[in-house]
């Protein structure tokens, strides 16, 4: 049986926004949208859920880097004392190793689960996450959440490596944690050798596995990979047992870096990409490569802003994440919207930010034929948003990009059910 859902305001992302709007939903998969007068007449004997006109109907949002087993750190990090917040990149990676050790393994579980949960309730429908417990993963066995999962390494011993990859090989056989598809994710280049990192990269080639890196997201990062100096060498590696596995200076910037090890590929999504100039912008979109930028976690870091007028001239597909709660405040993507649209003023409009946390992110996901945006034999995936005060058609773009949207998410759909619902007694379903 069809049902017929209806909010003020309809915005399928691929298209026009309507008020007025309706979308058709059968088996879970869209089947029509359109205005309420026309798809009402279309489909009479569908059943109708009405959201008021108080409501925006949406795709659901895109988080295409996380690390939502980092969700608990702020709480892990106060019951370790660590207080205060860091002074640089490398002090703030010091930290999560520092807290990291203290804690018992199981703990991670709990964490992603209510990583899960926030994401939900922030009308969530898809993430890139990225899991260094690999153990954890079967906490999405039951989510509803769609998307990619990551299983992070890194290291340089040559034998230490071999054996993870031979324990990320057996874990990928399993091809999906719940609905999320499992990839690999060499974490960065300044923290994997580059033997390891071609080993990686040529088994996910040979093996059809999707890959997530970190990449150019502080100036430390480059002046490790031009020259093995600064406080990668001089602070990273004596902390972690490195000391006398210094690499000789690559004498590359990390994307012609990634590049000659075999990783500036389609389906290597890009995290920050901070640290790069227009010529290394252009390889990205010849490579076909997406990028995702965490503006909130840059400026928490102090590495700086992504170049999108570099990225969107080169053509390169941008997606939004929020990286973790080690370096944010929330795991909201409509949060991201907000600071992105006030840190990129005037150099990305409304409709292009909306696109980068809902269809830009599906596509960076391997999800773009199913989800972020609304159209026949799409996925019914959508959220409602309840709002107190609701702007003209016009104006809408620029309010779905302004603050306090996360708390007016009233519903999720995903594959047409309900996923999180905000108790509303003034909707109407008959």
């Amino acid at each position: 049986m069809d049902t017929l859902y209806l909010a003020r305001y309809l915005v399928p992302i691929s298209g026009v926004s309507l008020e007025g709007g309706a979308l058709v939903v059968r088996h879970g998969q869209i089947v029509d949208l359109g205005s309420k007068k026309a798809m009402t007449a279309a489909h009479p004997r569908a059943a109708v859920v009405d959201f008021g006109d108080d409501s925006v109907l949406l795709p659901p949002l895109v988080n295409a880097h996380t690390h939502l087993e980092l969700t608990h750190f702020p709480q892990w990090a106060a019951q370790r004392g660590e207080h205060s917040a860091p002074s640089d990149f490398i002090d703030w990676i010091l930290r999560i190793i520092r807290v990291k050790r203290a804690l018992a393994p199981d703990l991670f579980a709990a964490s992603l689960r209510d990583g899960i949960r926030a994401c939900l309730a922030a009308g969530t429908g898809a993430v890139g996450d990225i899991l260094s417990w690999l153990p954890a993963r079967d906490q999405y066995r039951n989510a509803p959440l769609y998307g990619r999962l990551y299983l992070e390494t890194l290291g340089l011993d040559p034998a230490g490596n071999r054996q993870m990859l031979r324990g990320l090989g057996k874990i990928s056989d399993e091809c999906l944690a719940g609905r999320l598809r499992l990839g690999l994710a060499p974490h960065s280049p300044y923290n994997l050798s580059g033997e390891y990192l071609e080993s990686l990269f040529d088994y996910a080639r040979r093996h059809g596995l999707p890959l997530s890196t970190h990449l150019a997201e502080s100036a430390a990062e480059v002046e490790f990979l031009l020259g093995s100096k600064g406080p990668i060498a001089e602070r990273l590696y004596p902390l972690v047992g490195w000391r006398d596995m210094l690499p000789p200076p690559a004498r590359r910037r990390p994307v012609p870096y990634l590049a000659e090890r075999g990783g500036l590929v389609a389906d290597n999504l890009l995290v920050h990409g901070v640290q790069v100039d227009a010529d290394e912008c252009r390889a990205i979109a010849r490579a076909g490569a997406s990028v995702v930028l965490c503006p909130r976690s840059n400026r928490h870091l102090g590495v700086g802003l992504a170049p999108v007028e570099s990225y969107r001239k080169a053509g390169v597909n941008l997606a939004l994440g929020t990286d973790s709660l080690a370096s944010n405040d929330s795991l909201s993507v409509w949060d991201e919207l907000a600071f992105a649209r006030r840190a990129f003023s005037g150099r990305l409009a409304p409709r292009e930010l909306l696109c980068m946390a809902t269809c830009n992110g599906a596509r960076a996901l391997g999800l773009g034929a199913d989800m972020g945006g609304f159209a026949p034999r799409m996925g019914a995936h959508f959220q409602v948003l309840r709002c107190a005060a609701l702007p003209s058609l016009g104006e809408l773009d620029e309010f779905l990009v302004s603050p306090g949207r996360t708390a007016e998410v009233r519903a999720l759909y995903l594959a047409g059910r309900e996923v999180h619902f905000a108790l509303d007694p003034g909707m109407k379903v008959c």
